[in-house]
């Protein structure tokens, strides 16, 4: 690679690796527990020391239906390099939840809860709950990008790549 495309690229990657720094704290995250669609209780803590795509939607919401499918084919693409997807559907029906995850064949753990998804959402720097709402986490935790309104499949990439590339200059 020259000179010139390391220094694109490196334009490119800086506004998501500047919100690694100044993002929304991952903590409420994974202090958080929602409704898995088996009815028992699911820890975020789990996704701790994990590149995690966090995705609050509904099954109501069109620019969620729109973005579900990339976010599927996003997860099947990075699922083997240890990156976990998890979709938070603010609402609290689980059945209706299920029938969408079908349609949609959701291959990505899904949780309940639309009181709490709206509050973690509004403390993960979402202030007015618009969805969907999308963040990018690093394995330290650090956020290092997020989007409400449908994320482009080229902008979740471009944030993988960071959060990927920040999990493997830890590991030298």
């Amino acid at each position: 690679m020259n000179r010139y495309m390391v220094f694109v690229l490196a334009l490119l990657l800086l506004p998501l690796t500047v919100m690694a720094e100044t993002g929304p704290s991952s903590a409420p995250l994974y202090a958080a527990t929602f409704t898995g669609m088996d009815g028992r209780p699911v820890n975020l803590a789990e996704l701790r020391g994990k590149v995690a795509v966090v995705n609050f939607w509904a099954t109501w919401c069109p620019p969620c239906r729109k973005e579900m499918p990339d976010l599927v084919e996003a997860y099947a693409k990075h699922q083997n390099q240890g990156v976990v997807f998890i979709g938070i559907a603010v609402e609290d029906n689980t059945e209706l939840v299920k029938e969408f995850a079908r349609a949609y064949e959701i291959n990505f753990p899904l949780v309940t809860g639309k009181d709490k998804g709206i509050a973690l959402m509004q403390t993960l720097g979402n202030s007015v709950a618009g969805l969907p709402y999308t963040l990018v986490l690093d394995s330290q935790g650090n956020v290092v990008a997020t989007k409400r309104g449908p994320i482009s499949p080229a902008r979740l990439e471009q944030a993988l790549q960071v959060a990927i590339g920040t999990a493997g200059a830890d590991a030298k």
